[in-house]
């Protein structure tokens, strides 16, 4: 357990402390849920727009808090903590996390990108346990409020840490980098995702390699070689540069990416085979090159690392395979959808097609693409048509529809929302078909998954 002094986290955060703080106080954890505060905790009042933490320091302080970091003084006669005063708790958050993984002298790896953070942080952690007590931050935990609370996670048996660091706009990756200060990040890929805020892909490059702000000249960065904006980000690099990819030039070579009769990657890197039996599509090669790069840089056996990526496995929604009521395989990647992943999982699915399978597809609209909305959907579209690789399509939302529109499908049909198509679904696919659901997480694929994995709809 990590102990600080509670003035100094007072002075750290520029709180104005509503009463005396005694020199001999120390804080050993710090939370923004009441629920989890034990004795000695800092609780952080945070305003959310249902809840606010202001309403929950009386409870706090029975559960054994030292103080609370509030925004404004909470008169209650009941409530004799101090009360630390500060302009904003969020920023108070992100402070105390600053300094909490300050104390911690051990190799933190930061990963970004436009497709494939939460997979390949994943896929890192799991690679690094084998040597290393490993902390990596939970799902979602990935923006302003996430990072700080991962980080403040962080205990002194921990001998590495792998977090995700996510951004909708510029200067937020920035912020992220600053508090974490990672020795190691990765930069998967720089996509179309969050193109509605960004504009550009050249400004979402910008807004990656942000992540450079944290990093000292002793870190490293991994790079995609294959990547448009590889020699863009490289040019931005501040410390040494670790690159990844099919590229001849890769310091981190892919070669002979394959799927085996399970839709498995098979594939080598470096020359070391390696067959990821629990994942489907070959893009889990890129993920594992920079899971491989990142234990060779901290020191894994090369046949431990290759064994720990055969051994992984998906995350939840992101291209896992299940099995629906009738018989028929449910590649799962319903937590998100941006153009490169959608392309991705096509790729698969074409792959799975000359297998004897039929292909049924249920794509829901990709949202955050701004003015390139239409068009995006219409290049999914017309790639679907090339490849050949979609027997029947359902489309699921406003601007899914252009998809169906270019892929010029017979079987097609469209619907406006995931209950609609769940109840088309249940009758219209078969005991020997393999069905892919991508999409928004605002659709609500998940949904449709649901109700074809226990034959009737589940709402």
């Amino acid at each position: 357990m990590i102990t600080i002094p509670l003035f100094e986290a007072c002075v750290a955060i520029g709180g104005r402390p509503n009463k005396y703080i005694s020199p001999v106080d120390y804080l050993n954890d710090v939370t923004q849920n009441s629920k989890e505060v034990v004795k000695g905790t800092l609780f952080v009042a945070l305003r959310g727009n249902r809840v606010d933490g202001h309403d929950f320091i009386r409870e706090a302080q029975n559960s054994g808090a030292i103080a609370a970091v509030v925004e404004y003084e909470v008169k209650d006669l009941d409530i004799n903590i101090p009360q630390l005063i500060v302009p904003s708790t969020v920023e108070a958050l992100g402070n105390l996390a600053r300094i909490w993984r300050g104390r911690l002298k051990i190799p933190l790896v930061a990963v970004t990108g436009s497709v494939g953070k939460t997979s390949t942080k994943e896929l890192i952690a799991h690679t690094l346990e084998c040597k290393y007590k490993t902390h990596k931050s939970r799902k979602n935990f990935n923006n302003q409020l996430g990072v700080p609370i991962e980080l403040l996670k962080l205990q002194k048996e921990h001998q590495c840490s792998v977090v995700e660091l996510a951004m909708r706009g510029l200067n937020q990756i920035n912020y992220l980098s600053k508090i974490a200060r990672p020795t190691i990040s990765a930069i998967t890929n720089i996509g179309m995702s969050h193109m509605e805020m960004l504009g550009t892909r050249e400004n979402i490059a910008k807004a990656k390699a942000e992540i450079y702000e944290g990093m000292d000249s002793e870190a490293v960065i991994i790079l995609n070689k294959d990547d448009q904006f590889f020699d863009f980000i490289k040019e931005l690099a501040n410390c040494r540069v670790v690159s990844f990819g099919e590229n001849k030039d890769a310091d981190v070579r892919i070669s002979d990416i394959q799927l085996n009769q399970a839709g498995n990657p098979t594939f080598r890197l470096n020359g070391v085979p390696i067959t990821m039996v629990n994942c489907l599509g070959k893009h889990h090669a890129y993920n594992a090159a920079i899971a491989y790069t990142v234990g060779m840089e901290l020191g894994v056996k090369q046949e431990d690392i290759a064994n720990r990526i055969s051994t992984s496995y998906t995350p939840e929604g992101r291209g896992v395979a299940s099995t629906a009521k009738i018989g028929a395989i449910l590649l799962d990647s319903t937590y998100n959808a941006a153009p490169d992943s959608i392309k991705a999982a096509l790729y698969t699915l074409s792959e799975m097609r000359q297998r004897g399978k039929r292909t049924v597809a249920v794509i829901g609209e990709m949202l955050e693409l701004g003015t390139h909305s239409e068009e995006a959907h219409r290049h999914i579209g017309r790639l679907m048509a090339k490849l050949g690789a979609v027997e029947a399509l359902v489309t699921v939302g406003e601007y899914a529809k252009f998809i169906g529109e270019e892929a010029k499908i017979n079987n097609w049909e469209h619907f406006e929302n995931s209950i609609l198509a769940s109840k088309h679904l249940l009758n219209a696919i078969g005991r020997n078909d393999i069905v892919l659901l991508q999409g928004s997480q605002a659709v609500s694929l998940e949904i449709v998954v649901r109700t074809l994995e226990n034959g009737k709809l589940d709402v």
